[in-house]
């Protein structure tokens, strides 16, 4: 069932909004600014992974520059490299979007994931040691009270997190980087109304018995388990945002 919410930063379309890049007269350079420029894109994208914006949502720069407490010249700042990243899209004249997901992004998106996550297990468990499975036990466990607290935009970051925490015990900074990309690219750029929560259950079982085979150091059952899990969370997705 859709859930009407308020959606703060909606206007109509302002000519008071800068294009990518685009710098205010005046504005200060160095340190301070990109400091400020990093805090209003970390704050901007956490709202995003909060639901505070949502993909569609057309985003007003006056207005967030208020809510977070800074000149408008960072949140544009901010706002661009979003945009330049995927997350958002610019209009001349009309200003920034959330960017909706397109199935071809998508589907494109969750091959790669696949691709990434099949391919670092062996290394994975090839690296895998008690303190690593118990802080992978935790992740775990944080998703399934998430399930059974009925939380549902914060469970998107547990999963992500968990599958994050296994990635990281190959001990391989960049593939754990660019697994929280991929998975970003997917969750912040699509809607959440409508997704059925009986999947979530589900995930909680794939997790499991993932686990359980990464403990064992059973390669060739965690590389067909992610097939099957990564390939179960895109028809669940495909079902509900495209059809």
């Amino acid at each position: 069932m859709s859930v009407k919410r308020r959606l703060p930063f909606i206007e109509e379309p302002s000519t008071m909004v800068m294009e990518p890049g685009r710098i205010e007269q005046g504005a200060g350079n160095g340190n301070s600014a990109s400091n400020l420029t990093d805090m209003a894109y970390r704050k901007i994208k956490g709202m995003m992974m909060n639901y505070d914006i949502v993909p569609g949502q057309r985003l007003i720069f006056v207005d967030l520059a208020k809510r977070l407490g800074v000149s408008r010249t960072p949140v544009n700042s901010a706002l661009g490299i979003l945009a330049a990243e995927g997350f958002l899209d610019f209009v001349p004249n009309q200003g920034y979007t959330v960017h909706e997901i397109t199935r071809t992004e998508a589907r494109d998106l969750y091959e790669l994931r696949a691709i990434l996550e099949i391919g670092a297990i062996e290394k994975v468990i090839e690296r895998v040691t008690p303190e690593k499975l118990e802080l992978l036990k935790k992740q775990k466990s944080l998703y399934e009270k998430a399930v059974v607290e009925n939380i549902s935009r914060g469970r998107f970051t547990l999963d992500q997190e968990f599958h994050a925490a296994y990635i990281q015990m190959a001990e391989n900074s960049y593939l754990t980087d660019y697994f929280r990309e991929i998975y970003q690219r997917i969750f912040l750029r699509h809607r959440i109304e409508g997704l059925q929560a009986g999947r979530a259950k589900e995930v909680v079982s794939e997790h499991n018995a993932l686990f359980e085979a990464i403990r064992q150091r059973d390669v060739k059952r965690a590389r067909h388990l992610i097939k099957q899990h990564i390939a179960a969370g895109e028809n669940y997705i495909f079902s509900a945002v495209f059809n």
